[in-house]
């Protein structure tokens, strides 16, 4: 897929080194695929403002905003552009695991007085998404890639079968299927999703759902 990018961007790491930019063809290229995260955050502030909260419209101290997944990352959504949307705390906190849409019809229903009746219906749905694993994500958004496909930088001296691969493998073991798809740049490099990637290696998994961005590229 192709993620949402200015025509001119740069970042820099805490100690001032330039460890991502887009090039003369719209490429984003990363020098540092630690600071994938932090940089999809600041491209979707500088894309899609600062101070005002995209749900709400209300303006808001550049230090109190937030970023919220439009697709929630507990029912798959990637932390690219085209998920992100800046907004206040309260809305964030609001919207919890509800997608944009889901939100939306949320704060309608909330208004008529029926916003319980809206919460159940729906948490009945979201039990189907988990068993059935249907990604609360646009399906073109996925493909599915052979494991040993991916490349992967490991530092083996990281131990990282800790709290969030628990949380990982807890999963699996009750539904039966990984909780979001890795991504990866036109390249097939590891962006994001370490954690995944690797109880799927120890798992033996052959196939796992990936999200590749055609438009990034990591470098050396």
């Amino acid at each position: 897929m192709i993620i949402e990018l200015p025509k001119e961007f740069t970042f820099f790491n805490e100690i001032g080194e330039e460890v991502a930019y887009i090039d003369g063809r719209g490429i984003l290229k990363l020098k540092s695929v630690a600071a994938f995260r932090k940089v999809m955050f600041e491209i979707a502030y500088e894309m899609k403002g600062r101070n005002r909260c995209c749900y709400c419209g209300k303006t808001v101290e550049s230090n109190r905003m937030t970023i919220d997944h439009m697709y929630p990352q507990d029912f798959g959504g990637p932390t690219i552009t085209n998920n992100l949307l800046p907004c206040c705390q309260k809305c964030n906190s609001e919207k919890g695991n509800l997608t944009t849409g889901q939100y939306k019809k949320y704060l309608l229903a909330k208004e008529q007085g029926r916003s319980k009746e809206y919460i159940r219906d729906l948490k009945l749905y979201l039990m189907y998404v988990r068993k059935w694993e249907l990604f609360e994500i646009p399906k073109e958004w996925i493909s599915r890639k052979e494991i040993t496909e991916i490349f992967v930088k490991i530092d083996l001296n990281d131990d990282y079968k800790g709290k969030n691969y628990k949380h990982v493998k807890d999963f699996y073991e009750e539904y039966g299927h990984l909780q979001k798809p890795v991504i990866v740049d036109k390249k097939n490099f590891l962006l994001d999703s370490f954690i995944i990637l690797m109880y799927a290696k120890n798992k033996k998994i052959r196939k796992i759902p990936v999200i590749k961005l055609e438009n990034v590229e990591v470098i050396t």
